[in-house]
């Protein structure tokens, strides 16, 4: 068969502790989840507390965000946001923003 790849891991409960495994795969080895129970309990410091996972198949992440913009000058600080920056003080104000001298950082 193919081999069983988990895409992402979502938490589902909080008692008991209960979390939603997203693979390529309908049902992962019995070893497999045990060894990932035991790692979930070392690690999120969960001793003696019962962990349970169930596992579903997913041929697609839903958190991948295709429409996402790329980067270089789509930020904060980017020519498109101090455009719309620019805008939305010309609406409010009817009058661009002042702009001031520049200081240094010594």
């Amino acid at each position: 068969g193919r081999p069983a790849k988990i895409k992402y891991i979502m938490q589902t409960k909080g008692r008991p502790p209960t979390f939603l495994l997203f693979c390529n795969v309908d049902a992962l080895p019995v070893s497999y989840l045990r060894f990932l129970t035991r790692n979930f309990q070392e690690t999120f410091e969960m001793f003696g507390m019962e962990v349970r996972l169930a596992v579903k198949r997913s041929s697609q992440n839903p958190y991948h965000d295709k429409d996402k913009p790329k980067r270089g000058g789509m930020g904060l600080g980017g020519r498109d946001a101090r455009q719309k920056r620019m805008i939305v003080q010309l609406k409010s104000t009817g009058a661009p923003k002042k702009k001031g001298v520049r200081r240094r950082m010594q």
